[in-house]
This record gives structure tokens, C-alpha cells and sequence, in this order.
């Protein structure tokens, strides 16, 4: 499961330092080593919707130089060209060094602050366990430290991106951080996020979104003429893009002749031209409808529905309930049998 990735080629051959910008704060700065990677080019981007820029960093003789401003202890992360991602906690006026093997990324170490120092124990311990062990792993890090910043990104990446997660044990970790971080940003957001995703979950109405088309025309996801709607939600830049757009073709041939099902592919790319030239090259698109507005997870409709990993679908009849909604590709084939049949 992969959250906000932004898929990027290696390119670029000098040292090019971008300000990101924030909601005030001190400034910080993080310096880069890569041990076997002399040249490319990264993303950077906030957590927390109050630093909305996304910056690209160069790499040059395997190092790189980030400057940004903090008005608090918050998760940057950083996006690699194979879709890894990696999680840096920064502050007001920190010097943080980072190092990393690019052929072992999940390797990599942060030193400059004591948050840094305890993800790179988190990740030491986590680094040979099964998603079920990681996650118990993270909800005794954040029982034993709530008071750090950490604690708030453990909740994010590992019980709310995780649709399988008790709602009420959401509500208590979210509960005890708020008593240490009553004012934290990022935490604030998560707040609204859970609720939010409340939206898609089965039963709910599915809001009538705003979809965004080639021309930069509008529509709504409702009124709809099918018995079905299937919202699925990918990106050509996410390492399962093609392979999950030729999953919703094969689903739509399928489906064609019955004319029940109705398919609304939203695209996250942020280089539409790319996702237009696949789009208008689709076959399929009487049953296959394509949106994108490039703006990938700062979209509204992203945003309205909560979704926070790729790719992503919610099924939804013709009441505009949620049926069923999630990232188990594999297992929408039978979703579907079981409710056109």
C-alpha cells in the first residue's frame, strides 16, 4: 500500500536548492549523502495540507541540500524514482544530515533531532516484520512516546490508511495524542480525515463530487444512468498504473453488454498530457469514463472522499450507497459478479 507517491524518472546533473514553503515558522535544513547514487532527481513534500508546495531536489556526486521553514516538529517525505518512500521529521532551526544506500533504501538514517532518532529505531526493529507485526509494533511506540511527533505519523501511515482499522480504536489513539498535541497541524488533518472517510464507508451516500474532464470542463459523479458505478481511482506515475488500468478495461469489456455497470476513472497525474494521450487512446471509454485535473492529492474530489493510497475504488449502486471500497484489486472481479449476476 503506497501513500501519496509521486513517481519520478533519474534525471538532472547539478545541485539545485528549492525554499518550501510553510505556515511560518524557523528555518531548517536537511543535508543528503547517497553512497551509490551520483546523480537524479527526488520529490519532497509535507504531510500536513499547510505546506502545500511540492519541491523537486536534485541530486549531484551523491548529495543533495533541502531548506525549508517549520513552526513545529512535522514529516516531510521523500519520493523516489521506484516509488519508495521516506519519512524525515524536521523542526525550527535544525541542521539534519541524511544517508542512505539506494540499493537498500529502507535503510536509510536520519541524525540532527531525537524524532529522527526514534523512526530509525522504529525502522531497525520493524525492518524484517510482516504488515500485521509493524503494526503492532507502532501502536506500542505510540503508547510508550506519545509526547512525539512520531507517534502522530504512526497513527497516519499505519491505522488510518489502513481501511481495515477499528473505528474505535482510532478514536482512542486520536484521543490520547490530542491530550500531548492539542494544536499540532498534522494531527488536526488526521482528525478530519477519519472523519471524512466515514463518507465512503459501506452503507454511506457517496457525495455527488466534482469531476474534472480533458478540457478542464466539469461534471458530477450523480445524476448516473447504471445499476452501478465503480469510482476507481489510479495514476500512470504509481508502479500498479498500468497494470490496474488494464485490470478496469478488462472489467469494463466484461460488463459492456449488460449496461449496468458505469466505470469513473480519476486520475492523480500531475503531467496530464501523458494521462490524456492514454486516455484518448481508450477503447473502452463508452463504458470507461476519464477524469483528472492534475492535482493529484490535493484534488477535491481526493480530498472530499479521503483517499490516501493508490489505487483505490468505491462501488456504489444506483441510491448512490456505498457498496464496497477498497484496494484489494484482485478481488473485484468476484465484487462485481456478485452484484451484476
Amino acid at each position: 500500500m503506497m501513500r501519496r507517491t509521486l513517481h519520478i524518472w533519474l534525471a538532472g546533473a547539478f545541485l539545485l536548492t528549492f525554499l518550501a514553503c510553510g505556515p511560518g515558522g524557523e528555518s531548517f535544513r536537511i543535508q543528503g549523502r547517497f553512497r551509490d547514487m551520483q546523480a537524479g532527481e527526488i520529490y519532497i513534500y509535507n504531510l500536513s495540507e499547510g505546506y502545500e508546495r511540492l519541491d523537486t531536489v536534485s541530486i549531484r556526486e551523491g548529495k543533495f541540500l533541502y531548506r525549508g521553514q517549520a513552526s513545529e516538529h512535522t514529516p516531510y517525505i521523500l519520493v523516489f524514482p521506484n516509488g519508495m518512500e521516506q519519512v524525515v521529521f524536521v523542526g525550527p532551526n535544525e541542521d539534519l544530515e541524511y544517508e542512505a544506500t539506494a540499493n537498500d533504501m529502507k535503510n536509510y538514517v536520519v541524525n540532527g533531532n531525537e524524532e529522527n532518532k526514534l523512526m530509525n529505531k522504529f525502522r531497525q526493529e520493524t525492518y524484517t516484520m510482516n504488515p500485521t507485526a509493524t503494526r503492532g509494533a507502532a501502536r506500542t511506540y505510540m503508547t510508550d512516546n506519545p509526547q512525539s511527533p512520531v507517534a502522530i505519523y504512526l497513527l497516519d501511515r499505519y491505522f488510518v490508511q489502513d481501511d481495515d482499522a477499528s473505528p474505535d480504536e482510532l478514536s482512542a489513539l486520536l484521543a490520547k495524542l490530542k491530550t500531548h498535541h492539542p494544536h499540532n497541524h498534522y494531527l488536526l488533518e488526521i482528525e478530519k480525515k477519519i472523519a471524512t472517510r466515514q463518507s465512503r464507508q459501506q452503507g454511506k451516500t457517496l457525495p455527488n463530487v466534482t469531476l474534472t474532464r480533458k478540457d478542464f470542463t466539469t461534471t458530477h459523479l450523480w445524476p448516473q444512468d447504471r445499476d452501478y458505478t465503480l469510482l476507481a481511482f489510479w495514476s500512470l506515475w504509481h508502479p500498479q498504473g498500468y497494470d490496474f488500468l488494464w485490470r478496469l478495461r478488462r472489467l469494463a469489456d466484461k460488463n459492456r453488454d449488460s449496461g449496468r455497470l458505469r466505470i469513473v476513472a480519476v486520475s492523480l497525474d500531475l503531467e496530464r498530457h501523458r494521462w490524456e494521450d492514454v486516455a484518448r487512446q481508450d477503447s473502452l471509454s463508452s463504458v470507461i469514463q476519464h477524469y483528472c485535473d492534475g492535482r493529484a492529492f490535493e484534488s477535491d474530489v481526493v480530498k472530499t472522499l479521503g483517499i490516501e493510497q493508490l489505487p483505490f475504488y468505491i462501488l456504489a449502486d444506483k441510491d448512490h450507497k456505498v457498496v464496497d471500497s477498497g484496494d484489494d484489486m484482485n478481488g473485484l472481479d468476484e465484487l462485481l459478479k456478485k452484484h451484476l449476476q
